[in-house]
């Protein structure tokens, strides 16, 4: 029971990679154009769970959800659903009555209801406050015990972290499955070696890990150190010279006192003077990275131009 998207080019470049989901719940950390593009593919073969999708605002709570049950020929009770959704106080309102985030917790009674092997949903948790939230993970569970299949698309990794079972990024560089370290280790073991194969940076909470072809460039902004990867700069415990020297055999060079750049990731030298010049990427929004002067010499070395 598979799920696999087709590959979409655009301007000569693959913009959607082909790939296949297999069974559980993945995450899809995504931009929004991309997930209306995956959505688009996937709506025949699959309920497709939008943020827009509404409910007739006049009938109740009760009346949506009998509705619902009434098309897919399902055996739940409505008691049990209204107990899932958290809504059993709000039976009788009307669904224009109903808060924002019961009424988008509501909305996902009619993929919760599909018939079908696989159900894919845009932002998860959508404009639903905290305390909906969890009802919206009951709700998940709920489908996964029908044996359902779940895709989650969200521009928001923290809306992956809690409800998915593995999580994959998609950028202009295809699908990468993401690599999360546990934090949870004894505080009487003895620390592991830093692998030089893996960059760990810290996003909220979590900690992740890039392999480092990954990496788009590394800067320092009054004192932090922020890694950048296909767009979100994450925050690093290391300093510029610490992982300057654990990524220069991976291609990656000191153009620059608060700088350093993934050399495979360079398209073009930008000169603004005789002397001034900045580092454009090959990376899908248009990034210039400045360059000293002390190391321009040795940058066009490296990277065998005049």
């Amino acid at each position: 029971m598979t799920l696999t998207s087709t590959t979409v080019m655009e301007k000569e470049r693959v913009w959607i990679p082909g790939h296949t989901f297999t069974h559980g719940t993945t995450g899809l950390l995504v931009d929004m154009k991309r997930a209306a593009s995956l959505m688009n593919q996937f709506q025949r073969v699959a309920y497709v769970h939008q943020v827009q999708d509404g409910h007739h605002p006049h009938l109740t709570v009760q009346e949506t959800i009998n509705y619902y049950l009434k098309l897919s020929d399902t055996d739940w009770a409505i008691s049990e659903l209204l107990k899932l959704f958290d809504l059993t106080a709000e039976a009788r309102m009307k669904v224009k009555k109903l808060s924002e985030t019961k009424r988008n917790t509501l909305s996902f009674i009619r993929a919760f209801c599909a018939s079908g092997d696989w159900v894919v949903i845009e932002e998860p948790f959508h404009r639903i406050e905290l305390e909906g939230r969890y009802a919206v993970e009951q709700i998940l569970r709920g489908m996964q015990r029908q044996g359902k299949s779940i895709l989650l698309l969200s521009t928001n990794l923290e809306d992956l972290l809690p409800v998915s079972d593995s999580i994959y990024r998609l950028d202009e560089r295809g699908i990468h499955k993401m690599e999360f370290k546990d934090d949870t280790a004894p505080l009487n073991e003895e620390p592991t070696q830093l692998k030089v194969n893996k960059i760990q940076v810290k996003h909220r909470e979590k900690t992740l890990l890039f392999n480092p072809p990954e990496v788009d460039y590394i800067e320092s902004i009054d004192g932090t150190v922020y890694i950048n990867v296909a767009g979100i700069a994450y925050t690093s415990s290391f300093t510029l010279t610490e992982l300057e020297a654990r990524l220069q055999h991976y291609g990656f060079y000191r153009c620059h006192r608060s700088y350093i750049v993934n050399l495979q990731k360079v398209r073009e030298l930008v000169s603004w003077t005789k002397n001034s010049y900045s580092i454009k990427l090959d990376v899908e929004k248009t990034t210039l990275v400045p360059i000293s002067r002390a190391k321009l010499s040795l940058l066009k070395e490296l990277l065998g131009i005049s």
